[in-house]
């Protein structure tokens, strides 16, 4: 399975410290040692072409390579249903550019992650990002997180119906054991006898009586 992480410099890898910070590089290594994916290139940097990406990468001694650049999304026009009026206006680009780099390049199935400081993404990615404190730059725990997203095995159609009904099962025994407790033990219900209760219940519940405790 092919897996991808986009990245972004400016708050993942360049900090207030300095560009491409050490302690940042070294959990990039981190996690591209036990992912084995391949950098896509998210930040604003890939405006200057993937020749200068590599050259860089070579001249910094960067772990891993750079195998690709997302394309750039400018703006989209909008218009009017009656097309009197135009506009143009963006929202998610990055997301929008990720999204499109994946429908290109990808096949599935595949594994990605999206590192960046702001959450300029599309709903559907969500589950794909991790969000850099960009003051700290891409940390450990962040490292881990991404690694996290990277393997974790994707899960068939039947085992998320299984993993719903189960969820939902478990969610009918606690409902049932408070039930239960309300019943027979909470105190001062005023029922005498615990083998009277249920019938007492059964009474109630027939009749829309109120309960005895409850009058």
């Amino acid at each position: 399975m092919e897996k991808y992480i986009f990245l972004d410099f400016d708050g993942v890898l360049n900090t207030p410290k300095g560009k491409f910070d050490q302690k940042t590089i070294d959990n990039l290594r981190y996690l591209l040692e036990r992912s084995d994916a391949k950098v896509i290139i998210s930040s604003t940097w890939r405006l200057q072409g993937m020749e200068y990406m590599q050259q860089l990468w070579n001249e910094l001694h960067l772990p891993g390579e750079v195998a690709g650049l997302t394309p750039s999304c400018n703006s989209i026009t909008f218009s009017s249903v009656d097309g009197a009026e135009q506009w143009q206006g963006l929202h998610a680009e990055k997301g929008l550019e990720i999204a499109e780099w994946l429908r290109l390049n990808a096949n599935e199935p595949y594994r990605y992650v999206i590192l960046d400081d702001e959450d300029n993404i599309l709903f559907t990615q969500k589950e794909h990002f991790v969000k850099v404190k960009g003051s700290k730059g891409f940390s450990k725990s962040e490292a881990m997180a991404s690694l996290r997203i990277l393997n974790a095995k994707a899960m068939s159609r039947i085992k998320r119906w299984l993993y719903h009904i189960l969820e939902l099962l478990f969610l009918y025994v606690i409902v049932q054991t408070f039930f239960t407790a309300y019943i027979y033990w909470l105190p001062d219900l005023g029922l005498c006898r615990m083998e009277y209760r249920p019938a007492q219940l059964h009474e109630c519940l027939i009749y829309h009586h109120h309960f005895s405790w409850q009058k």
